[in-house]
């Protein structure tokens, strides 16, 4: 078995914000054994040590909402596996980042070897993936499994619960992506998304739910969805609705950010205009949000590896404390994605999915976003190749 003990470190846990400043982590067989401050655990001769002075040690950070394989209802089976093949490389990319799981959020069965390969460590160095089945309307703002009416929409989330996707996502309304559509297009009307969410939760199935303003955010409300996706244009209505019912919303801020819409010079202007127009009301709303308490996850809708780094700056940047940040990107996210009891979190029994800093990023949250600051990776126990140890 391999043993190894990564001691005086600062550990930020991810379960509360409590933070040990020298503290000492026990590694065994890929699980955490324990979790303490240096005084009042010994090292045992076995293990292997890893001295981290002057680092903090957090989970591995958890990304709700990426997309690594393409739209489902765009791709051909040829398509499928370019797709999958490229997201490998996309997953390893994850992972040196610090990132340990991710959620992609347009998938179908065509997914689930990617998925399985990875979990059993048959592709090595890879971020874990959670595969989103997209039942989705024709012509709506995502390409899924397209299915109109309520029997066909209950048709079509059998289909992916079937074949084994982790949540079902949808939409409730418009989005970026396509010229023709504004963000407050109806998407699904409130009859097709009550039989989505009905026959999912039936099946032990989640249900995230892309809603960028009304109506489509009050319709997936009252749906009964749980997860809210986006927000860009959210409202007083829509946040108090979901504060009501305790849904979680994943505002996906690096979408909107200024990165996006104004540096990226490839985007298309008229994806540029909607971005840099929703950019004040989005941050307004998550501001709102994290005030009135509601359960903030984290997800980027991201383009690249270092979106969650990103993401966890806007946060910050909309008022959210940095260490809240943190615990929203570790162990919220994995309750709200089904997968606290595996990770999320640095406890025992946990997976050892781990990310380690160089400095302290509750004083400076800037140093997240540079790749030179990650001092060590782990998956499962294991160094990820690349890291400084």
């Amino acid at each position: 078995m391999n043993k190894t003990a990564i001691t005086g470190v600062r550990i930020i846990d991810g379960i509360n914000s409590s933070i040990i400043e020298k503290g000492t982590i026990l590694i065994n067989d890929g699980k955490i054994e324990a979790v303490s401050p240096m005084e009042k655990m010994p090292i045992p001769e076995t293990y292997n040590i890893i001295k981290m002075e002057n680092h903090t040690v957090l989970p591995a950070l958890i990304d709700g909402h990426v997309h690594v394989t393409g739209e489902p209802g765009r791709l051909d089976h040829i398509g499928h596996i370019k797709a999958n093949l490229v997201a490998v490389r996309k997953l390893q990319n994850y992972l040196a980042w610090g990132v340990g799981t991710v959620a992609n959020a347009a998938s179908s069965a065509d997914s689930i070897p990617l998925r399985e390969l990875v979990k059993n460590g048959t592709l090595q160095g890879c971020a874990d993936i959670l595969l989103s089945g997209t039942v989705t309307a024709t012509g709506g703002h995502v390409r899924g499994r397209s299915a109109d009416g309520p029997w066909e929409v209950r048709k079509a989330v059998r289909e992916m619960v079937m074949a084994g996707l982790d949540h079902i996502k949808t939409c409730a309304s418009g989005g970026f992506q396509w010229e023709h559509e504004k963000l407050e297009y109806e998407d699904y009307t409130p009859i097709e998304l009550q039989a989505l969410v009905e026959e999912a939760h039936a099946r032990g199935k989640r249900v995230h739910v892309h809603a960028h303003a009304q109506p489509g955010l009050r319709n997936a409300v009252n749906a009964g969805a749980d997860l809210i996706l986006h927000g860009a244009h959210i409202d007083d209505e829509a946040l108090e609705a979901i504060g009501e019912k305790g849904l979680w919303y994943m505002p996906t801020l690096y979408i909107t950010s200024e990165l996006v819409w104004k540096e990226n010079k490839n985007l298309p202007q008229f994806m540029a205009r909607k971005m840099e127009r929703a950019w004040p009301l989005h941050r307004e709303g998550v501001a709102k949000a994290y005030k009135m308490g509601l359960k903030i996850v984290a997800g980027t809708d991201g383009f690249g590896p270092d979106a969650m780094m990103i993401e966890m700056n806007e946060m910050v940047r909309c008022g959210i404390s940095p260490m809240d940040a943190i615990m929203i990107a570790t162990g919220k996210t994995a309750d709200a994605l089904g997968i606290l009891h595996e990770t999320g979190t640095l406890e025992a029994g946990k997976k050892a999915d781990i990310l380690c800093i160089k400095g302290n990023p509750l004083d400076d949250m800037g140093i997240l976003k540079k790749f030179e600051s990650i001092a060590m990776v782990m998956k499962a126990g294991k160094i990820i190749p690349g890291s400084a140890i």
